[in-house]
């Protein structure tokens, strides 16, 4: 079996501080083996003669056929099967690589990742959901760790800047009918409940928690009217008002919901000291 010429192959050894750096007078051995792949499991009987300069050779066969040659391995067959240690991603070159080497980290929920160009060179704008609803630019100490843990991704000739979502305050207004029997400050006290931005005391969460909702996910009349309907007591809910707060309405009732932009995430903290906040009402009706 013959094989054809190689072309040369290059080792590159470290300097010391990046990879190890050999000692001087080091000498090293290659050892290798190649062949023609499949194409070389030369057939049965297919061998008749030997090029030696000995003598005495009365008969040469291979009554068995060869086996064992492979042919290379296509890039498909590297992806697939290249160790596990090279299959994470340990770079960041389009939007969607920064977007998720940035969720990597344990404090971000979601992240979106947008190129901008000023003028001279390109600048990564990152835009962060942290995990709560907790600040991103205004919290120092989490600005400077999400940008150390983004730099080992950075590559040559990219700035990093990192950005707030966009928060979108909602204004609600729920018509709700009491059922017989029940107290409407009893139910209106559990809807508040139900629709805050806060964990439940019997776990879970209210439904305008942070971690509820992210970049471009609409809120549908149909899961207020559901969360809504699961409070005992509540005969029947309608919206009277479902809008960005301090906006004018865009058929977002008719609609059946609201959809923020690709880079909003909607808020509704129903803090009555901040209602721009977002802001959640109910009127009562029925019951005692």
């Amino acid at each position: 079996m013959f094989a054809k010429p190689c072309r040369p192959a290059h080792l590159r050894f470290g300097d010391g501080v990046s990879g190890k750096k050999p000692d001087e007078g080091s000498e090293f051995t290659a050892t290798y083996r190649v062949g023609n792949g499949r194409a070389g499991n030369v057939g049965a009987e297919a061998l008749c003669r030997v090029v030696s300069d000995l003598a005495g050779f009365q008969l040469v066969r291979n009554p068995l056929a060869g086996s064992g040659g492979i042919d290379p391995e296509s890039m498909e067959e590297v992806r697939q099967f290249a160790p596990q240690a090279f299959r994470t991603q340990e770079r960041a070159v389009t939007e969607d690589d920064w977007a998720a080497v940035a969720e990597r980290h344990p404090e971000v929920q979601k992240a979106a990742a947008r190129f901008r160009w000023f003028g001279s060179w390109y600048t990564v704008v990152i835009t962060i959901d942290r995990a709560g609803g907790l600040a991103v630019k205004s919290d120092e100490k989490f600005r400077e760790d999400i940008a150390n843990f983004l730099e080992q991704f950075r590559i040559a000739g990219y700035d990093l800047e990192i950005n707030d979502p966009v928060l979108v305050p909602l204004d609600i207004l729920l018509k709700i009918c009491v059922r017989a029997g029940y107290f409407q400050s009893d139910i209106k006290h559990s809807l508040a409940n139900v629709f805050s931005r806060y964990p439940l005391a019997g776990g879970g969460r209210g439904f305008f928690h942070p971690d509820n909702f992210t970049f471009g996910q609409a809120v549908y009349l149909s899961k207020i009217y559901q969360t809504a309907m699961n409070v005992a007591g509540v005969a029947s809910v309608e919206a009277l008002t479902f809008q960005r707060f301090g906006k004018v309405a865009s058929n977002e009732i008719d609609d059946a919901r609201l959809v923020p932009a690709s880079l909003e995430i909607v808020q509704l903290d129903n803090d009555p000291n901040f209602p721009e906040h977002g802001r959640i009402n109910f009127e009562m009706h029925g019951g005692l």
